[in-house]
C-alpha cells in the first residue's frame, strides 16, 4: 500500500523533511486494512473549514477529517484521503507541550484510524482510539 503525502500550503522545512515518517504513522493506523493507496494531505485553515462544512455540515476548523471512497474497479484507485489542518495542529502542539511533529504523527495516525473503521463518538470509543493511537506511535 502506498502513503501519498501531500502539501496544499506552504510547511515548514522539518514538516516537509518528514514526509516518511507522516506515511509509516498513517500506515500503520490502517494496519492490513488497505491495500490500495491513500492520501495524506496538509492543508491550511480555509481548506480544511470547506471540507468540514461541505461533507460534515460544521462550519468550523478541525484538526483532522478521513474520507474513505466507495469501492472501485479501477486498479490502483485510491482507498481514501485523510486531511490534517497545519495551523490547527500547531497550536493543539504548543497546548500539549509537544513539537508540531509529534502532533502531525498523532493525527496522521488517526486519521488513518479512522478509515481503517476506528470511531471516536463516545468517550470510550475515543479512550480506545487514543490507545491505539499511542501504540502506534511508540512503533515509531
Amino acid at each position: 500500500m502506498a502513503i501519498n503525502v501531500f502539501f496544499e500550503l506552504k510547511a515548514p522545512p522539518e514538516v516537509r523533511a518528514a514526509k516518511a515518517a507522516l506515511a509509516r504513522a498513517a500506515a500503520l493506523g490502517l494496519g492490513r486494512k488497505a491495500r490500495k493507496p491513500v492520501n495524506l494531505v496538509l492543508t491550511g485553515g480555509p481548506g480544511i473549514k470547506a471540507l468540514n462544512r461541505r461533507f460534515l455540515g460544521k462550519d468550523r476548523l478541525t484538526d483532522v477529517i478521513a474520507f474513505n471512497f466507495p469501492p472501485s474497479r479501477v486498479p490502483g484507485a485510491d482507498w481514501g484521503e485523510v486531511y490534517i489542518c497545519l495551523p490547527v495542529a500547531a497550536r493543539q502542539a504548543r497546548a500539549m507541550g509537544h513539537s508540531l511533529l509529534t502532533e502531525l504523527l498523532v493525527l496522521a495516525a488517526h486519521g488513518a484510524l479512522h478509515l481503517a473503521g476506528m470511531d471516536d463518538a463516545t468517550p470510550a470509543k475515543r479512550r480506545a482510539m487514543n490507545l491505539k493511537t499511542a501504540s502506534i506511535l511508540k512503533k515509531l
